[in-house]
């Protein structure tokens, strides 16, 4: 049912959200759409075709219609797309519609779509209902060569057509985000034809990119600003590696990284990162699994000031074992002015800070993963000789020393050392005015280190998602690898790049671990291939699992008591198929079981003497197949065995009965396809596989790894 409805509105302020295509309309044009859409015609009935026998027992693809159905009110279309037009340059785009929310005469649009019109507020513009054939196939063209920057194109543009926009427009510049970095696409094709606008919802759309033909060129140097107004530091536009073992040279200007990376494929043994660097200078150093990689993002960090700067990462560390994506870990070495040179050293702040930096494996648990904790510089509580036979402990240093020269050694160190009355560190009296407690934590040491130590864990650093403030650089870098709404994740269910989000908003979602996107995204659903029935993304694995606990749980298919028949088992006293248990068929009453036990040892004894005569034969207790017949005292003999076997009144004993050619050849079949699939499965579930496969042992093997439960290993 079509009809035709179009109004004139003013351009009021954009969409608080720019993204896509939705615009928003006044409550007055839902009114007028449905007041529209009732009063268009109703669609002419369906031509029969001439050649249709209504006599016949089919049913005509045209000839559905019910004449005792009452007719039903039709409902307006979904989704509405609208043709949105600037009646004075006449340039035409078209958008679906979010809400009916906005002031009478008025229409908010997206802040892209006005630029696209050359409207601003105030302006007219003209919306038309328009409806538009759904798309199939769509080739976008890049507006940049960073665009290779992009980790798979197709699924990050379905991403945000499905989340985002109603309709596509040819020559409109689709703008898509990867991170903090925006690309543009301009849509150059679209089908069906004749291609001039689509509507994307609800239906399949191939996507296709149409690459430049320019010169690649990689990006310039990215920038990663840091908290509390400090300077942009500069990247390398390549990293360096490193090889685990060997010792390498690097050089860093001050206030800018250095980026190195290594090969760590066995996690079994852990890792030790070692910076010496060349004095004057100072610098940090960062250790992550992912890139990028800063003060604020990063997960084991030093920030000492003196010495070398080591970070211990054991194997049992998580962050480090679980690492998935790839096997490298990247350091970032940061480049700081000297302590010395900030307090009136004649060097300069600007100069390069000169290190080596070697990564070795290391084997041991002890070690803290980090060496950054601002409690770094105590002192060795274990004292050699304390408490020994002929020491005495010196009043000033706390040593234990011979008591034969405590007077010497007591004249000596009172005369040269002091001892700090809140950490009880000794050192020489000229080096105790440069010696510093922090009034915040336990750190205290040489007061080169107070600076940088203020800056790092005493300082005020504000996320750039403004939901959290830490003083602690560790802290923050902790917050942003974890709950920040603002780290990027590759969504488990589109797989591109986007911003975590806040916390799921549902209890059931947060214990999955799931983010906002993900929770979101994780709704769409699918159709299980097994039951046809419509599972949610997030779902997915557990209703796996639960076909799979249903695989494994089935009761195994009841064969009949022959033990050469694969026919399905039978209720009666012998558990024999029908086909098995017809020749024992009496019809007079036996109670005990007595004339049949009769018919079968006649049965077994005509066996054993005299065979069945079938080349085929297969039964270990036939003349036939044993190829020697018995006298009728040793058949006798042998019958009583294998009488006792049949257990006859509790359907679950063994039958030796000869059977036709073709059942025969099935219990070879389900035998080799046994042997072949190594015994994964029952010789019941393998013969009812050659069942439902018509004896196809390729495709009975593909039926028992979808149908079939696997044998428990003990």
């Amino acid at each position: 049912m079509s009809f035709s409805w179009s109004s004139t509105f003013t351009v009021g302020p954009a969409t608080p959200n720019s993204k896509g295509d939705k615009i928003i309309l006044p409550q007055a044009a839902l009114e007028s759409l449905l007041q529209a859409h009732a009063s268009a015609p109703p669609p002419p009935p369906p031509e029969l075709d001439p050649d249709y026998d209504p006599t016949s027992w089919e049913d005509h693809p045209q000839h559905k219609l019910n004449p005792y159905e009452p007719i039903k009110p039709q409902e307006l279309p979904s989704p509405l797309t609208f043709q949105i037009r600037n009646p004075a340059n006449r340039v035409v785009t078209h958008g679906g519609v979010k809400e009916f929310s906005a002031n009478d005469g008025q229409i908010h649009l997206p802040s892209w779509m006005m630029e696209s019109l050359a409207v601003s507020e105030g302006d007219q513009v003209m919306v038309k209902y328009a409806p538009l054939s759904k798309g199939t196939w769509a080739k976008f063209r890049p507006i940049s060569a960073d665009y290779m920057e992009i980790l798979d194109f197709r699924s990050l543009l379905e991403a945000v057509l499905r989340s985002n926009y109603t309709t596509l427009t040819r020559g409109e510049i689709l703008k898509v985000q990867q991170g903090t970095k925006e690309f543009g696409f301009v849509v150059e094709e679209l089908k069906p034809d004749p291609g001039e606008a689509v509507c994307i919802t609800d239906t399949d759309l191939e996507v296709d990119i149409e690459p430049l033909d320019t010169e690649m060129q990689g990006p310039a140097s990215a920038t990663n600003s840091h908290a509390n107004g400090a300077r942009a530091a500069k990247w390398p536009l390549k990293d360096q590696s490193l090889r685990i073992g060997s010792e390498s040279q690097g050089k860093v200007a001050v206030d800018e990284y250095q980026r190195w990376t290594i090969d760590i494929p066995n996690r079994r043994s852990g890792i030790q990162v070692t910076v010496n660097v060349q004095e004057p200078g100072d610098l940090d150093v960062l250790v992550s699994t992912r890139t990028p990689i800063s003060l604020q993002d990063h997960i084991w960090a030093n920030f000492e000031s003196l010495g070398p700067r080591t970070i211990t990462i054991p194997a049992s560390d998580q962050d480090y074992a679980t690492q998935q994506d790839s096997q490298l870990i990247h350091i970032g070495v940061y480049g700081r002015a000297s302590s010395a040179a900030s307090s009136g050293s004649s060097s300069s702040p600007q100069g390069d800070v000169i290190y080596t930096i070697l990564v070795q494996y290391f084997d041991g648990e002890s070690g803290s993963p980090t060496s950054s904790s601002p409690t770094t510089g105590g002192f060795n509580t274990e004292i050699p000789n304390k408490g020994a036979a002929g020491y005495q402990e010196c009043t000033n240093c706390g040593s234990w020393i011979p008591e034969r020269t405590v007077m010497l050694h007591s004249n000596f160190c009172i005369r040269n050392n002091s001892k700090c009355d809140r950490c009880g560190e000794v050192m020489k009296k000229d080096e105790l005015a440069n010696h510093f407690h922090c009034d915040h934590c336990y750190k205290h040491g040489h007061i080169l280190e107070q600076k940088k130590h203020m800056e790092i864990y005493h300082g005020w650093y504000q996320c750039s998602c403004e939901t959290f403030e830490s003083p602690a650089l560790p802290e923050l870098a902790l917050h942003r690898r974890t709950t920040c709404p603002d780290r990027f994740i590759i969504c488990r269910y589109c797989h591109t790049l986007v911003q975590q989000g806040a916390p799921a908003s549902n209890a059931r979602d947060r214990i999955r671990g799931l983010s906002s996107h993900e929770s979101y995204c994780g709704d769409r659903t699918i159709q299980c291939q097994k039951c046809s029935q419509m599972v949610s993304l997030k779902d997915v694995q557990v209703h796996a699992q639960n076909h799979e606990y249903q695989k494994q749980n089935q009761e195994t298919p009841q064969l009949c008591g022959n033990q050469n028949c694969v026919r399905a088992k039978s209720s009666n006293v012998l558990g024999l198929c029908q086909l098995c248990f017809g020749p024992f068929w009496i019809p007079t009453e036996d109670p005990k079981s007595q004339k049949l036990v009769q018919r079968l040892a006649r049965k077994y004894h005509s066996q054993l003497m005299n065979g069945c005569g079938n080349k085929w034969c297969r039964n270990q207790h036939c003349a036939t197949y044993k190829g020697q017949e018995m006298d009728a005292t040793t058949a006798a003999t042998e019958m009583m065995g294998i009488l006792k076997e049949a257990k006859v009144g509790s359907s679950g004993g063994k039958i030796w009965l000869c059977v036709d050619e073709g059942t025969t050849r099935k219990k070879v079949m389900a035998e080799l396809l046994h042997e072949d699939l190594k015994g994964q499965y029952a010789v019941e579930w393998c013969i009812k596989a050659l069942d439902i496969e018509k004896a196809d042992l390729e495709a009975a093997a593909k039926w028992l790894n979808l149908h079939a439960p696997k044998k428990k290993t003990v």
